[in-house]
Parts: structure tokens; C-alpha cells; sequence
């Protein structure tokens, strides 16, 4: 009786340190139960950063990016100027369409003339018509002088008034001599005197 009250006396003990957080309880569903893991935080991705640039150097990027892509700069609304096929003779500029200003007209002559000379043309017509409306003959006459200055200042080789392209004018026979299509073109020895011939 004594051992049995002993043991009775050790289990009551035993519970009131369970109860007072004295004993640990390792119990099996505790022993199964597995560790919550640990939250990973993300690696730091390091941000990019691109560097502000000036005025001056997207411009300079920009034309950069237009010579590398051989974009042609023409700033009106005027038409490209059109390219010669195999055996059409010489492309055209024509500077009277939408009755332009002279300046205007100039500037768009100016602009095709340089595009031209990139892509390595030889010669290039200018249409400014006859003058019959009176806008076109201003035309004519600032086109063939500033042709005629472009020349001195070895900005062209040469210029041919409409009216004498033709086997008879010299600089029309060297040109020929250079270019047989040339000789193909419709307003070769016709005379035309809304046109002028641009050597470059």
C-alpha cells in the first residue's frame, strides 16, 4: 500500500510541474511536427540606370542613326525625288509642284541636289516649268542663278539650260559619254525650256 501511495504520489507531483511549465512535454505529435521554414527574401535586382542626355547629343545620335540607316532628310512635303530606273535616263526633281515660293522652290532643290550627290548620282533634272503663270518663270530664273553660283563655288560640276541639252551641246555629249542612259531620257534634244540638267 505504501509503494502504491508512492506512485500515485510521484504522477500527482509530476502533473503539477506540468503545470507550472516545470517539465517539458515532448509528446510525439510535437516530435513529428515539422519546422515552419524561414522566408527567403528575394535577391535585390540592381536597377539599370540610363544616363540623361543633352540637347546636343540626341541630335547627334539622331543624324547618326539616319546616315547609318541611309534615311534621306527632306524636311517639306515635297515628293522624294525620283530615282533613275535601268534605261529612263536622268531622275527628276520637280521644284514647281504646289506652285511653291522661290525660296521654297530653292530649298528643295538645295535638299534633292545633296541627296543625290549620297547616293553617288550623276546628274539629276530639275522641273521649275516654263513661266507661263508667271511663278515659274522666278523660278527658272532663281534656280539657274543659283546653279550658276553653286558652280563657282565648285558646289557642282556643271549645269544644262533644257533648252540646250542635246547632241549638240558639249557638256551634254560628255555627260552622254559618262551615262548612255542619258541619251534615253524624253527631253534629250527636245529643248525644254521648263527643265535644267545638273551635273554633279
Amino acid at each position: 500500500m505504501k509503494q502504491k501511495m508512492n506512485a500515485r504520489q510521484k504522477r500527482e507531483a509530476e502533473n503539477l510541474r506540468r503545470k507550472n511549465n516545470l517539465l517539458p512535454r515532448n509528446t510525439a505529435a510535437e516530435k513529428e511536427q515539422p519546422a515552419e521554414p524561414r522566408p527567403v527574401k528575394p535577391a535585390a535586382v540592381p536597377k539599370t540606370v540610363v544616363p540623361s542626355l543633352s540637347p546636343e547629343e540626341e541630335t547627334r545620335e539622331f543624324l547618326e542613326y539616319l546616315a547609318r540607316e541611309h534615311v534621306p532628310m527632306i524636311k517639306d512635303d515635297s515628293p522624294a525625288p525620283r530615282r533613275k530606273k535601268q534605261g529612263s535616263g536622268i531622275p527628276r526633281l520637280n521644284l514647281e509642284d504646289g506652285m511653291p515660293l522661290v525660296e521654297e522652290a530653292l530649298s528643295r532643290m538645295n535638299m534633292g541636289i545633296q541627296e543625290m550627290r549620297v547616293s553617288r548620282i550623276k546628274a539629276v533634272k530639275l522641273v521649275h516649268g516654263y513661266g507661263s503663270t508667271g511663278r515659274g518663270g522666278k523660278i527658272r530664273v532663281g534656280v539657274r542663278d543659283e546653279l550658276a553660283a553653286m558652280k563657282r563655288r565648285r558646289l557642282i560640276k556643271d549645269f544644262i539650260p533644257g533648252e540646250d541639252f542635246g547632241p549638240m551641246n558639249a557638256a551634254s555629249r560628255k555627260l552622254a559619254e559618262q551615262d548612255k542612259s542619258v541619251t534615253r531620257d524624253p527631253d534629250y534634244g527636245r529643248m525644254n525650256h521648263g527643265i535644267t540638267v545638273v551635273v554633279l
